[in-house]
């Protein structure tokens, strides 16, 4: 059960299916630990930031976790400054969990699959930092606080509101750590504490002077997964939305972190970019004698493309991979084709960015008839002609000859219409 917060969240809306002439969009996120990063820090900044709440716990709870949980949200002040703060109550009395089990907890799940890359990677840094503290084999290593519900709440939490938000790239100011001593299972440690300490190697710290554990282990993973480079100066953007983490402690500053959703347009390129939808979906128990219709009968449902691939799907029975692409207007039209058309029960539906040739149509003459082509241009410039294949096959037949002479004879014609600027008929 979701707490009731104060409304007002900055909800992001995409640009979906809009051409970008020579900037290609990028959604990325940028993070501020100028106190410090903690996991609920950054699951608060980024449903602070417009990652919509149903739709985050619909998809953590898809994880197999025992026992009940819910997420606390509470708008708090920090300084004087608001800040959310994500508390995840539950009566979890498990065992420390090896990476095996929590490894075996995120893959079993049904989550999309780069959150599930993301989550259990990780899980395999924390454990890889705990086994060279402990100088222990990787799979020996028990998670004691970062093992509890709460930590994996937060880790695959904030994971899937990245990608709710849509973010292709991550980065971050340097992480402010804090000094001082804590208490944790292992006794009393220095700051930051020893797992924090090896995670955090080769990344840009900032000690702050404040006595307290400012950078907590899963705090410190979130963003070592996330973060593209931490050397990378971010590009010119747009800010879209902002959100703030709030801190469990109040401290001498505001115990906050900061995350800003942005769009950046990247380099001018000479070609055009715009977003379109990726359907796919593994099946073994097609018959290929319908494909035709099945391809057919998609494209008519207001697909641009529609392909199949060989893969081995489940219990190692071959199979094939289908993609279908189409514009977001199109989606239910397409998935509902889909659905009728192949025995699938479910399909994987992604948002993509595109990179688009400009493209052209001439019309060429042969000897044996009229021709179209079609024409790419890079900056102006025709890099790529090739004939229409179904204008090729009818003239060879109406002439008695192979396909592959119209074929050849088109691109030759064609050639010659664009290197010498003649008027194409």
């Amino acid at each position: 059960m979701v707490s009731s917060i104060d409304e007002g969240y900055n909800i992001l809306f995409c640009n979906v299916g809009v051409m970008v002439k020579g900037e290609p969009l990028m959604r990325v996120a940028c993070f501020d630990p100028f106190c410090g990063v903690a996991g609920n820090m950054v699951l608060g900044a980024l449903i602070d930031a417009g990652a919509e709440v149903p739709q985050l716990e619909h998809m953590l709870r898809k994880l197999p976790i025992k026992g009940e949980w819910d997420l606390e949200l509470t708008n708090t002040s920090r300084k004087g400054l608001r800040g959310l703060l994500v508390t995840v109550n539950t009566a979890d009395v498990s065992p420390h969990r090896t990476l095996s089990n929590i490894r075996d907890m995120i893959s079993s799940s049904d989550l999309p699959d780069s959150v599930k890359t993301s989550s259990i990677s990780a899980f395999r840094r924390l454990a890889a930092a705990e086994a060279h503290v402990h100088g222990l084999p990787i799979e020996e290593v028990h998670f004691h606080e970062t093992g509890a519900v709460d930590a994996i709440i937060d880790i695959v939490g904030s994971f899937c509101a990245l990608h709710m938000l849509g973010v292709e790239r991550v980065y971050s100011s340097p992480v402010a750590t804090g000094t001082g001593t804590i208490s944790c299972a292992h006794g009393i440690l220095p700051v930051p504490a020893p797992a924090t300490a090896h995670l955090l190697r080769n990344i840009p710290v900032s000690p702050s002077g404040i006595s307290a554990e400012l950078a907590t282990p899963t705090g410190a993973v979130i963003l070592l997964e996330a973060v593209s480079s931490w050397e990378e100066v971010p590009p010119a953007m747009t800010v879209l939305s902002s959100g703030m983490g709030a801190g469990s402690a109040d401290l001498d500053r505001p115990n906050l972190l900061r995350a800003s959703i942005c769009e950046t347009s990247g380099i001018n390129t000479p070609w055009s970019h715009d977003t379109c939808l990726q359907i796919t979906t593994v099946m073994d128990d097609i018959d290929m004698r319908t494909w035709p219709e099945v391809s057919a009968g998609i494209l008519d449902a207001g697909a641009y493309d529609c392909y199949v691939g060989n893969c081995i799907g489940r219990k190692g029975r071959p199979a094939l991979l289908m993609t279908v692409l189409c514009t977001v207007p199109m989606r239910d039209r397409v998935i509902e084709q889909v659905f009728r058309s192949t025995p699938t029960l479910g399909m994987r539906v992604l948002e993509m960015p595109r990179a688009i040739l400009d493209r052209d149509f001439i019309s060429v003459v042969t000897e044996w008839g009229p021709v179209n082509v079609k024409v790419g241009y890079l900056a102006g410039e025709p890099i790529n002609a090739e004939p229409e294949y179904s204008n090729c096959v009818s003239l060879a037949s109406d002439n008695s000859i192979e396909t592959a002479r119209v074929i050849t004879a088109a691109r030759a014609a064609a050639l010659d219409v664009l290197l010498s600027g003649k008027d194409s008929d």
